[in-house]
């Protein structure tokens, strides 16, 4: 009996032991998953550098120019939150339509080309606060039958993948056809092969007064946009040194500055 009682107890020991190392093992697990996230910032000092994600086809924030040079308002901004960070910037150009998934497999630290929240995104991804104040506009060619906003039911309208642009067109009882920027949208509107073009209103007049395009602005904004700085989730400490560098930068003149220079106006 009182061997019984003894194989019993070690039984039962065993498990206890066993039970509290499993569970101890998963916290741990989960510790050092928050601790990497709680670190971001801690990392990309310690590393010297901050690898941003950027489209690099959206001009006037973030394009290349005739000599291959990634330059733009995202650009000047990025860079400057760099040096105020106390690192350098590593951009890392990435296709739109692959931005979000690129920074959540951790390919670059934050993500500063124009993106902004929207349901969707806000849950898969983290925002700073918004950076700049923008407007999507409606364009087409001077000769179209469009005049209204109105008029585009039943018309095909180019929009970069990706974007919020294809919701605003279907909303609007046209078809949207997708491209891989904004630069092809408003070629194929110049070859005839689509009615219109949905886009940021700054960039669509970018594009046309680089191209001389024969095109004009359909109406008012169909809405506004405050894009933010992405990163990943559970990353505050990276998240309130941004916001503090924005802030700082707005406050002393250098985000005005910035703006000006690409838009001759505050865009804040």
């Amino acid at each position: 009996m009182k061997k019984l009682l003894f194989v019993l107890l070690v039984i039962v020991s065993s498990m206890f032991i066993l039970g509290g190392c499993g569970s101890k093992e998963d916290k741990s697990g989960s510790s050092k998953e928050a601790t990497d996230e709680a670190g971001a910032l801690a990392a990309i000092q310690e590393k010297g550098m901050i690898t941003i994600g950027i489209e690099g086809a959206f001009p006037p924030f973030n394009y290349f120019d005739e000599n291959n040079e990634l330059i733009g308002f995202d650009v000047d901004i990025a860079t400057e939150i760099a040096d105020r960070m106390g690192v350098k910037p590593e951009f890392i150009p990435t296709p739109w339509d692959t931005i979000i998934g690129g920074l959540q497999a951790k390919k670059y630290d934050v993500i500063i080309s124009s993106v902004a929240p929207t349901e969707e995104r806000k849950a898969k991804v983290d925002f700073t606060d918004s950076y700049y104040t923008t407007g999507v506009q409606l364009f087409t060619t001077e000769d179209s039958e469009i005049k209204e906003i109105e008029d585009v039911k039943g018309k095909v309208i180019g929009v970069a993948t990706g974007t919020t642009f294809a919701e605003e067109a279907e909303s609007l009882g046209a078809e949207a056809k997708f491209y891989d920027s904004d630069l092809l949208t408003f070629q194929d509107l110049s070859n005839g092969r689509i009615d219109a073009v949905i886009t940021d209103k700054a960039v669509g007049n970018r594009i046309i007064l680089e191209h001389n395009y024969p095109f004009k602005t359909v109406g008012a904004l169909l809405y506004t946009e405050q894009p933010g700085i992405t990163l990943n989730k559970n990353q505050e400490d990276l998240k309130e040194e941004l916001n503090k560098v924005l802030s700082e930068m707005k406050v002393d003149g250098t985000y005005e500055e910035i703006s000006h220079e690409w838009f001759g106006e505050n865009i804040e």
